[in-house]
Parts: C-alpha cells; sequence; structure tokens
C-alpha cells in the first residue's frame, strides 16, 4: 500500500510516489506476550507474498511458491527461516507472537536514484545506517535514519499491553527501542554495540518513551516485565562477519524462552569481601589490575559451592595469591591472570582450565571473550558494562559466570565430544606456559619460512577450488562462500 498520511513529517515521505517503496503494517496477535521488531519489509512484505515452500535447484537457484495475504512482516525467505528454525527454539509459534519493523517502508532504490549520500551501493531493502554519534532523544538531530525511526515509533509503533518483552532484531530496531548506538564499555573498541549486547536484554519501564536507556546499572529483568530483548537480524546472518553470530543466534532465541519461563536471569549471587581461610580443590580466578603498572587491586574467587569471594587487594603487599598446591583453578584467560597466582605457571603444582581456550575448541569460528560467552552459557544478565558504576559486582560475576558455565555447559560438552577434550588438553592447554614465557623474553620468528608455508597453503587451497568447482560444474565457485557451501552439500 502506499504510505500513509500518518508518515508525513517523516524524512522518508518524498519516496512515498516511487514505486519500490510502499508501507507494511506491524502484524498484532492479540494478547501476546512478546512483539518482535525487526528492521522494514521487504518486496514479498510489502507485496502480501507468503513464501511457503522453497526448493533447490542447484547452483544458487530456488523455485519459491508463495501465497497471497494481507502485508505484514517476516513473511518472505526470513520469515520462513523465522518460523521455521528459530522461534520453535524458544517454544513460541508464529500465532503467538506479534511483529514489526522499525522503518515500515522501502525507501532504499529511492534514495539510492536521489543521490543520498552514502545510499550509493544500497540493496532494494537496505537503510541508513546507524553511527555512534547519533541519538535517538536529540530533537534537533540532522540526520535522516533518526528523524524516521522516532516518527515510526510515535506514529506507527503500537504494543499491545499484553507483552512483556519486544525483542529487537538487528541494530535499528535496537536503537529505536533503547537508544543505544555505541557501547560504553571496554568492548567498544573490538565490537558494535549490537554485537556486544545482543543475547541480553534492559528494563524500559514503557515502550512507546524515546530515550536512550540507563546502562550505568546492572538490569536484572525479573521485577520489571516490559523488557528490550537484543538479537541478530535473522537475515544478516548470511552476509560478511555476521555469519559467526549464527550459532549464538538460535541461542537468543532459546534464552527468549527461558526468560518467559523465568528461567533466566537467576538472581544475582552474593559474595563475601573477605578472602576464605583455605582455597578450595576446585575454583575459579579472576583479577583486576593496572594496565601500565601490573599492580594487583582487587581479585575474585568462586567455589565449586559456588561461594563466592570479592577482595580488595593491598597496595602494599605481594601481588602474588597464594594458591593450594594440588587444586584445580579454572580462568576465562589464563595468560592475563597466571602472573598473580602462585605455582601456577609451571601448570604442576596447581591444575589448570582455561575457558576460552575451551570455547576456541568446541566453537572454533566465534568470538572467545567472557562477554561472549556469558551471553550463551550465562546463568546473569549483561554486566561487562559496570567496571566504573558497580566494580564489586564486575568483579565477582567474573570468576561466578565462568564457574557456572563449565560446569553447567562445557564439561558435559566435552563428555559428549571426547576428540575436541583430548585437543584442549593435548594441544591447547600446553601452550599456556610456552607463550607467557614468551611474553615474558620475547620470541625469535624466522618470517622467511612463513612466508614459504603461506605459499604452500595457498596453492593448495587453489587445487581444492579447482577440483570443486570440477565436481559443481560452476567455474565461479568459491570455498569461501559458506551458503553455497551448504547449497552443494545440503541442498540449501
Amino acid at each position: 500500500m502506499m504510505l500513509p498520511s500518518s508518515c508525513e513529517g517523516c524524512p522518508f515521505y518524498v519516496y512515498r510516489f516511487d514505486p519500490a517503496n510502499s508501507y507494511t503494517p506491524d502484524y498484532i496477535v492479540p494478547g501476546s506476550k512478546v512483539f518482535f521488531l525487526a528492521q522494514n519489509p521487504g518486496r514479498n512484505e510489502a507485496e502480501g507474498k507468503e513464501l511457503v515452500r522453497r526448493r533447490f535447484s542447484g547452483k544458487g537457484v530456488y523455485s519459491d511458491e508463495f501465497k497471497d495475504v494481507e502485508s505484514q512482516p517476516l513473511i518472505g525467505k526470513t520469515g520462513q527461516d523465522f518460523n521455521k528454525k528459530f522461534l520453535p527454539e524458544s517454544g513460541l509459534k508464529r500465532s503467538e507472537v506479534s511483529v514489526g519493523n522499525a522503518i515500515r517502508c522501502r525507501p532504499a532504490l529511492a534514495m539510492k536514484a536521489a543521490g543520498v549520500k552514502g545510499m550509493q551501493q544500497a540493496e532494494a531493502d537496505d537503510l541508513p545506517t546507524i553511527s555512534a554519534g547519533m541519538r535517538l532523544d536529540n530533537d534537533k538531530t540532522k540526520s535522516d535514519i533518526v528523524k524516521a525511526l522516532r516518527h515510526c515509533k510515535a506514529t506507527h509503533l503500537h504494543i499491545p499491553d499484553s507483552v512483556q518483552v519486544v525483542v529487537t532484531m538487528g541494530r535499528h530496531a535496537m536503537f529505536q527501542m533503547t537508544g543505544l548506538a555505541k557501547d560504553q564499555d571496554e568492548y567498544k573498541k573490538k565490537q558494535g554495540v549490537l554485537e556486544s549486547w545482543r543475547g541480553y536484554g534492559v528494563e524500559v519501564g514503557d515502550y512507546s518513551t524515546i530515550r536512550t536507556v540507563d546502562t550505568s546499572r546492572y538490569h536484572s529483568l525479573l521485577e520489571d516485565k516490559r523488557v528490550v530483548f537484543f538479537t541478530m537480524h535473522i537475515a544478516a546472518l548470511n552476509y560478511g562477519d555476521n555469519k559467526k553470530y549464527t550459532h549464538a543466534t538460535y541461542q537468543d532465541f532459546h534464552k527468549l524462552g527461558m526468560l518467559l519461563r523465568g528461567e533466566w536471569p537467576l538472581p544475582p549471587p552474593q559474595w563475601s569481601s573477605n578472602a576464605p581461610q583455605n582455597w578450595p580443590a576446585y575454583s575459579s580466578f579472576d583479577t583486576e589490575y593496572n594496565p601500565d603498572t601490573k599492580e594487583l587491586y582487587r581479585w575474585s574467587m568462586c567455589d565449586s559451592a559456588y561461594n563466592l569471594y570479592c577482595v580488595e587487594h593491598d597496595s602494599g603487599g605481594d601481588n602474588v595469591i597464594p594458591v593450594r598446591q594440588g587444586s584445580t583453578v579454572l580462568i576465562q584467560n589464563a595468560l592475563a591472570d597466571v602472573a598473580y597466582l602462585s605455582n601456577l605457571v609451571d601448570m604442576r603444582a596447581v591444575k589448570v582450565e582455561d575457558l576460552m581456550l575451551a570455547h576456541s575448541v568446541l566453537w572454533p569460528g566465534e568470538p572467545h571473550s567472557l562477554n561472549y560467552i556469558n551471553s550463551i552459557y550465562g546463568t546473569l544478565n549483561r554486566y561487562k558494562h559496570l567496571p566504573e558504576d558497580e566494580p564489586e559486582a564486575y568483579s565477582a560475576f567474573d570468576s561466578y559466570e565462568p564457574m557456572q558455565e563449565w560446569r553447567g555447559y562445557f564439561i558435559p560438552e566435552f563428555k559428549r565430544d571426547r576428540l575436541s577434550w583430548a585437543v584442549y588438553q593435548k594441544y591447547r592447554l600446553p601452550l599456556i606456559p610456552i607463550i607467557d614465557k614468551a611474553q615474558q623474553s620475547g620470541a625469535l620468528l624466522d618470517t622467511s619460512r612463513l612466508d614459504d608455508v603461506k605459499w604452500i597453503l595457498i596453492e593448495r587451497l587453489q587445487e581444492y577450488e579447482k577440483r570443486a568447482q570440477e565436481i559443481t560444474g560452476d567455474s565461479t565457485f568459491k570455498l569461501g562462500g559458506s551458503k553455497r557451501m551448504r547449497e552443494e552439500l545440503y541442498g540449501g
């Protein structure tokens, strides 16, 4: 349908006469507890063509079957994946949830034709990007995408009173519901705000207010039933670096089910500010220290019974914490903390487990930061943004969550996958003292040998790719294209 008069005042309203642009209303299910907010409609959504069956014909070609429905979000290929692959992970059915879009029109091609800055390479359903400096609550903003998100929210977003959780799928929906465009913690230089917040949620009080969510505190999500929960846009998982978040996005939908059932997040634990009298036989450990001077100022430890300690370290004392010989210590990244534990580096007097190395074996293509691991396996909501406002909680949780995850997920997974356990034990853990020693004293590197190995690998890759092209009969086939690989191996 054409853009309604209620769209007047939005900067995208000038594109209302473009035949490629049209308006797609939200689809509201009365009594729904969950509202999924995506980015903007595609052609199928705008035309009311629901994809009901897709057959793979080979070489990237599909035969699609549609049925006519009213114009609504998520009824194309992304909608089919949403209905059949992701939504079941949360225990929900499409008939039980409301769906909408942050922007309800398709202005990209008109903007491209008009020469709008940043849209020269735009595809049909692209939107201008959200940058870190943007603020949703800035009434004087000059950004068209911010103005459009504000207008569309104020005019067209009508969330039923029954909704307990709004799930934002992608960066634009996240920004529209929370105003979050940049991350304030130590991950801001490594990841975007969506990548570091997906799998977590915030309390918003009400869904209609246009303001930036306060992230200076821990959000329990247990006290307030108006929650915004973040995940990736399903369509984005097929492109570029986003592919590595596919497993995490499935887990996000699983976690949504836990949130609705009251099973996640668990209440934050309490901790003692005094060190334990005796070091336990099995523990997880973490430190906070000055990155320049390496002076230790706080450490935390959690034993296997989940007794938690967060201790301020005496600045005039020894930087080394005595560890019980014969015990096992779990560390998220051992190389960051081995210098602060006695008898640890040689790994003979004390057994070391490394959560990051273990995760790199089980899920080698994914990020391995503690924030990411917590987003999938953690019992708590996100807390890695708290080092300034709640430093003790930040430190305590950094040893509490690894113990929960190691016992609840990693050990059971290794029991099911003995070969991965062998790789972790035989090849990964022995690297800790070697790398630690190299970091302390340096290491000689023969770059000419590295170049030799590089070209050997390149030649092998070219041979494998040529063989793959012969098998598929496609001279353009690339081994690096995971989507085409899945098509050839699994039929789509």
